[in-house]
């Protein structure tokens, strides 16, 4: 269990069979001694009972400046952020939306609420790393997140509108200045890269079979802020859902994915579930898209690359999540582009485009759009209004019909085969794909509505 220390310094808690952090007192920048256990790895997934609530992340934030040493790096805690010791909390859901240093692992069982539409902002997890022999730090501009590196312990930190202070807090505890990193730039490139992501991929769930899982399907589904464990899906074989919605990256995804790997997407694929990849990225209600299409392009390239490196394929549906909704006429005008440049770019790079939103927000846009922009080819629309269907009030022209998602209710727990999960429920109502056919004009249809003739949506498979 971590300690901590701080010009009035704090009380001390017991030590735990985990790497220990020890209290620095002197608030003068001193180097204090560090003590190590005999364990270098993340808590396991059993400490968590599986049938716990979603947990708050525990303790309150200080208002003084602290100072906590961990495997020998010591670390500022800034005034108004929290302190949690994985190791002691291991149900903690890891989250970047709020202010907080988290020491050890997150583990494959944490308790997560649902992804929320706050700000990702500056936070960081600090955890050991037997492979982190050196001092070293990356940035990813469109993710916001610096990873790195000192002698045994590996670093992520998200920062959002926080840059410079998070990027501070690292140098203080000697972290070099990161380099960038990242997916923008030419379409050949972010192929390249796809290509390169998808060839090594082997076995018969292979990225293709994946791609046809997030395509089609009619029936129940839930989404999660961080990917359940493997055994936490297997428990929920027992429910009424056959699709799940991932969030693969961007900048706003709040939760950590200790579960999304390629293998785990490969399993969930082969066990019947259907997948929503979601990414979070530049959101109009906080202000952050500045040049719309320009955005929108570097956004589907790292979608594409993200879900290529968990053996996503070419052809699958990827969602863009945009928050929020009343948005101006302004505002209006600026999602239509972003997701114009969304569509276009994913079309090139051999995926499916997505929106999720409001219908006075992003939905509202695409349906009022229709005939001015590159439509994208589903909408995922977000209406709790407890209706189990595809929400045909949202798109009155039926221009989606049979390629429309519903988020019919938000934010509740549920529990199947003893496990507890935070969800958001989802109706698919999404048919088998069209053959993508390009139209004239300044307006661009969707490719799942061209040559669309005789269309009927997929079966809800057998449970």
């Amino acid at each position: 269990m971590a300690t901590v220390g701080s010009a009035g310094h704090e009380p001390a808690q017991a030590a735990h069979q985990r790497p220990a952090a020890v209290p620095d007192t002197s608030g003068t920048g001193s180097s204090p001694s560090t003590q190590n256990t005999n364990t270098n790895t993340a808590p396991e997934s059993a400490a968590s009972p599986q049938g716990s609530q979603p947990s708050a992340i525990p303790g309150a934030a200080s208002a003084k400046l602290r100072y906590v040493t961990y495997l020998g790096h010591r670390f500022t805690v800034p005034a108004g952020w929290r302190l949690v010791d994985l190791a002691a909390n291991p149900s903690t859901c890891v989250r970047f939306d709020v202010h907080v240093v988290y020491l050890g692992g997150p583990s494959a069982d944490q308790q997560c609420a649902t992804q929320g539409n706050a700000a990702v902002t500056g936070a960081l997890v600090i955890e050991p790393s037997s492979a982190a022999r050196s001092a070293s730090a990356s940035d990813d501009p469109l993710e916001q997140r610096i990873t790195a590196t000192l002698p045994g312990v590996a670093i992520t930190a998200s920062y959002g509108s926080d840059r410079p202070s998070v990027v501070a807090l690292l140098t203080a505890a000697g972290v070099p200045t990161p380099t960038a990193t990242g997916d923008s730039g030419s379409a050949s490139a972010v192929e390249a890269r796809i290509t390169a992501n998808l060839k090594p991929i082997q076995g018969p769930v292979t990225p293709a079979v994946v791609a046809t899982m997030t395509q089609y399907y009619t029936g129940l589904g839930f989404d999660a802020c961080t990917a359940p464990s493997t055994a936490q899906m297997t428990a929920w074989g027992s429910s009424p859902f056959a699709g799940i919605g991932i969030y693969i990256g961007g900048a706003g995804r709040a939760c950590t994915q200790p579960n999304l790997t390629t293998s785990w997407v490969s399993a969930e694929a082969s066990a019947g579930w259907h997948l929503l990849p979601l990414y979070v990225g530049p959101q109009i209600a906080f202000g952050t898209i500045t040049n719309a299409t320009a955005q929108g392009t570097s956004s589907a390239q790292d979608a594409a690359s993200q879900a290529s490196s968990l053996g996503i394929g070419t052809g699958a549906l990827l969602y863009y999540d945009m928050e929020g909704g009343d948005y101006t006429a302004a505002q209006t005008a600026t999602v239509q582009a972003f997701l114009g440049a969304w569509t276009t770019e994913l079309h090139t790079l051999g995926y499916h485009a997505a929106v999720y939103g409001t219908e006075t927000g992003a939905v509202g846009a695409a349906v009022s759009g229709w005939g001015k922009m590159t439509e994208p080819d589903a909408l995922d629309v977000a209406n709790w209004n407890g209706q189990a269907d595809s929400d045909p009030g949202a798109d009155p022209a039926s221009h989606w019909a049979a390629h429309r998602v519903h988020q019919f209710q938000g934010a509740a727990n549920a529990t199947y085969g003893g496990v507890v999960i935070s969800i958001d429920q989802d109706y698919f109502g999404l048919g088998q794909p069209c053959q993508p056919a390009p139209s004239p004009g300044p307006g661009q249809q969707p490719e799942y509505r061209t040559n669309c003739a005789g269309l009927v949506p997929a079966p809800s498979p057998t449970a």
